[in-house]
């Protein structure tokens, strides 16, 4: 599948901001729905629009913060933004009343090679349209930058190469097509296939669907 184009400057500034905020992965309040005898259309359903904090959805995580708002460039010798002549090319601006996508939704799975490490399945929307993105967060020693890794929905498959990785972990990114949302939405079974560093032989982790579309239709929501 095709990645939709993500502008350059908003993958970085992105990139960056999950690396610092995968740091904090355990600090906002976990939702107080008991999810027991619920199914996760029933835990979503009372979640106030200005849900701050994480609330399980069946296997799944969905997780908001506060809003914020799009910060504005500086002024720079006369100009609104941008450079000093004026001749650098202006993006369109964000529709009214946009603002930072602040939910995203997420599963951490236990490493084969060493249970005490998490790979980390993460949804969030980015960009002005919303664009629904996929990240995979690995362990460093398990995979490197380049590394091919496959999201495998029924018997579709996704190719999510290793992006980057840092001294903490590995991220892959895949942006998800509109017409292809409801591959994933309607999936019976995920699996994440990849080769560990120094291994030999393919590993394919099940990834959970019980709760996704649910939490997903929930952060959309939310989102707004």
């Amino acid at each position: 599948m095709r990645n939709t184009v993500i502008g350059g400057a908003l993958a970085a500034v992105l990139v960056v901001a999950l690396f610092v905020a995968a740091q904090y992965w355990h600090k906002p309040a976990v939702g107080t729905v008991d999810t027991k005898h619920l199914s996760p259309a029933e835990v979503v359903k009372d979640l106030s629009p200005d849900f701050i904090g994480q609330q399980k959805v069946g296997s799944w995580m969905l997780a908001c913060g506060p809003v914020h708002e799009l910060p504005h460039a500086p002024p720079m010798d006369g100009h609104d933004s941008g450079n000093s002549q004026g001749t650098a090319p202006k993006e369109a601006p964000p529709p009214p009343g946009w603002h930072i996508p602040r939910c995203r939704v997420m599963l951490g799975m236990r490493s084969p090679k060493n249970p005490a490490d998490e790979i980390r399945v993460t949804f969030r929307a980015v960009g002005f349209k919303r664009v629904l993105a996929m990240f995979l967060r690995f362990p460093p020693d398990q995979v490197g930058t380049g590394d091919p890794v496959t999201m495998r929905l029924d018997q579709t498959a996704w190719s999510v190469p290793i992006r980057t990785c840092a001294k903490a972990f590995c991220l892959s990114i895949q942006s998800i097509k509109f017409a292809d949302v409801p591959t994933l939405l309607k999936a019976k079974t995920l699996q994440l296939e990849f080769k560990p560093t120094g291994g030999t032989a393919q590993v394919a982790i099940p990834v959970p669907t019980d709760g996704l579309a649910v939490a997903l239709a929930a952060m959309e929501k939310l989102d707004k």
